[in-house]
């Protein structure tokens, strides 16, 4: 008797976890794009206000480089 309580629980437990899977898929999801949204928000703050002219055309032109070594190899 006791086994068949233990083993009505453990399913109505699954159940429950089955059907809720969707919203914590859903909120993981939204936190992650959450997420990306204020780093990008972040970097783009940091790119036009913090970092000068100088340092942002050292930066270009060392990605152009990084890209023709790419090519290079």
């Amino acid at each position: 008797m006791k086994k068949i309580l233990f083993y009505i629980v453990i399913i109505i437990a699954i159940i429950g976890l089955l059907t809720n899977l969707d919203t914590v898929f859903n909120l993981i999801f939204n936190m992650a794009v959450s997420l990306v949204i204020i780093g990008l928000i972040f970097y783009g703050i940091y790119y036009f206000f913090i970092l000068s002219e100088d340092e942002r055309k050292y930066r270009r032109a060392v990605r152009k480089t990084k890209r023709k070594r790419k090519f290079r190899d």
